[in-house]
């Protein structure tokens, strides 16, 4: 099925998903679905049978009292043994932060036990959290507001390798069934005055504990916050309803933000003319969540790479990510920014590498098998892959990235003159790695054939990893192939660079989508090949080339490297302008 070309496509809906990119907890199930399901849950009239049965009768002090320990001792797993760890010998410590915090949780629930606002405010306090926990305490990862973007811009089939049977069974044990008991239980109220007054009298107790237990040990604490942040990001639900309310306050802000037009200036040093010289094309493939540790280019032990060994490629081997989930990463690693000067919100308000090539008149097309563009491509024309129906690649609302190198002929043989082709790969797309790959390419087996990691071993996860990375492989060098085949025709060359890369279990941690700041270096660490045709590699100094694929490298260094002559472009950054000064 062809996908008409549609420039100036408007960026995809937000979708609701769990995280992954990386990783894929993104609740945005957090702020929204939950607070729905609430309202409608403290409606729900009890089953004839159990109407008989006396309702229980409680202060919403005592309520509140009840709920906090719930949210505090079981929805916090991961947090008490981060705290355990870190807090490691420090008893005291340990005791001062249990009393601190559940003093704390008191206060908020006490704040908000107002008639008709209490019960479904803690059956979203529990459900939030239910979620939340869940992801947590089995991939280790940590819901922070880019984490909830990424969740937010994912597809559905891609959420619904979250969504596992044993997902909602948990979400049934301890989310469903303790908010069913909330709205069971009958709560007591007082009168206006006397509320506030009984309120008071817990919540002010309640801060000065908290208070004092942070004074008592603030060293410790400091300390250990520092030393660890990723500590109190894992507080559940505080940390990931902050995100999702941080989310939400940036997306009200950015929607009317308009691009900025940059590089007009651009131009291509020497305008092609039909005759004068062949067409400059380069396909540039956004890899996704290809980690450089499992790359045999880099020194991995196993054959990952079997084809592009072959090639005569360059190899960058220390080669950085912009981020950890790709609705940070595909934006930064195509903007003029760098990595230390990027934000979304700038990333928004300015044009990027593929305007300014448009700029330039260089033909520029952006095809999408992952999902979307990331706001990349608005203004440039665009293809979604991943929503056609081809049987020969697409099964359960995904497309395999086969999908695009089937057309690839057919682009190359409409090139007219300078072309660049943006190919934005589903690649390792976790959790769901035997999927991304076809039978053909199960080199390392046995491997893992579901997204239940519980029921795989670490070395069947990484098969079933390494063999999606054969896949890739497959793909990057019959690209290189197609364009090799028309050396006589084009001036080519390809780029490769992952979005990410991932975590496949070290100290504890699966998928991706870490905060960046004590990100691993498996999530931080890609892959960069870039392969150059005759009259490409004719200019450069292949010597000096190879000499800096020892260097540091990171998607800071895209938006430089393919370049045309403007003002925004930083020669500094060009992987391979010094080696071309080198030549001449």
């Amino acid at each position: 099925m062809d996908v008409s070309l549609t420039p100036g496509r408007e960026a995809p809906a937000g979708q609701l998903i769990s995280p992954n990119d990386s990783v894929q907890v993104r609740v945005r199930f957090l702020s929204q679905c939950c607070f729905k399901l609430a309202l409608r849950l403290k409606d729900i009239a009890l089953p004839a049978r159990l109407r008989f049965l006396p309702r229980p009768r409680i202060s919403s002090e005592w309520l509140s009292f009840l709920v906090s320990a719930y949210l505090l001792l079981f929805m916090n797993v991961t947090f008490w043994k981060k705290s355990v760890t870190y807090l490691s010998g420090e008893n005291f410590a340990l005791v001062c932060l249990a009393i601190g915090l559940f003093a704390g949780f008191l206060a908020i629930l006490v704040t908000f036990s107002a008639k008709y606002v209490i019960k479904p405010f803690l059956i979203f306090m529990i459900l939030s959290a239910t979620a939340s926990a869940w992801f947590m305490d089995h991939f280790g990862v940590v819901i922070d507001s880019e984490m909830i973007r990424n969740a937010a811009e994912t597809t559905g089939p891609e959420a619904s390798h979250l969504i596992t049977p044993s997902f909602l069974l948990h979400v049934a044990l301890f989310g469903l069934l303790p908010s069913l008991l909330v709205i069971w239980v009958e709560v007591k109220h007082r009168t206006l005055w006397r509320k506030v007054l009984r309120n008071l009298a817990v919540i002010l107790p309640s801060v000065l504990v908290l208070g004092g237990a942070g004074f008592t040990n603030g060293g410790t604490f400091i300390f250990n916050i520092r030393e660890h942040r990723d500590w109190f990001r894992s507080l559940n639900p505080i940390f990931p309803i902050g995100a999702a309310l941080s989310y939400g306050v940036k997306s009200t802000e950015e929607i009317n933000i308009k691009a900025e037009p940059i590089g007009l200036d651009a131009k291509v040093t020497d305008a092609f003319v039909p005759g004068a010289r062949k067409p400059r094309v380069t396909i540039i493939v956004v890899g996704e969540t290809a980690r450089a540790q499992n790359f045999q280019l880099g020194g991995y032990e196993r054959e990952t790479n079997p084809e592009l060994s072959k090639r005569d490629i360059f190899y960058f081997k220390g080669t950085s990510s912009c981020g950890t989930a790709t609705a940070v990463s595909v934006p930064c690693m195509f903007s003029r920014y760098t990595r230390s000067q990027y934000s979304h919100t700038k990333a928004l308000a300015t044009e990027n590498l593929v305007d300014v090539l448009g700029h330039a008149g260089v033909r520029t097309e952006w095809w999408d098998n992952n999902t979307g563009d990331k706001n990349v491509a608005d203004r440039i024309g665009s293809q979604d892959f991943f929503k056609m129906k081809d049987p020969r690649y697409c099964t359960n609302g995904e497309c395999l990235d086969e999908i695009m190198l089937d057309k690839v002929d057919g682009w190359l043989d409409g090139v007219k003159g300078d072309s660049v082709l943006v190919l934005h790969t589903l690649g390792n797309h976790g959790p769901a790695y035997y999927a991304r790959y076809r039978d053909a390419f199960r080199k390392f087996t046995p491997d893992c054939q579901t997204v239940e990691f519980k029921d795989c071993t670490p070395e069947t996860i990484t098969n079933a990893y390494d063999n999606a990375l054969v896949y890739t492989d497959f793909i990057l060098s019959s690209v290189i192939d197609k364009l090799k085949s028309r050396d006589a025709t084009i001036d080519a060359s390809m780029i490769y660079m992952s979005d990410h890369g991932e975590s496949l279990g070290e100290n504890g941690l699966y998928l991706h989508g870490t905060p960046y700041l004590f990100a691993p270096s498996q999530q931080t660490h890609i892959p960069f090949v870039l392969w150059l045709g005759s009259a490409a590699k004719a200019a450069i100094d292949a010597t000096c080339l190879s000499e800096k694929t020892s260097e540091p490298a990171s998607h800071d260094n895209l938006f430089h490297t393919v370049h045309v002559q403007t003002e925004v472009r930083d020669p500094a950054l060009d992987i391979v302008t010094a080696c071309k000064s080198a030549a001449s």
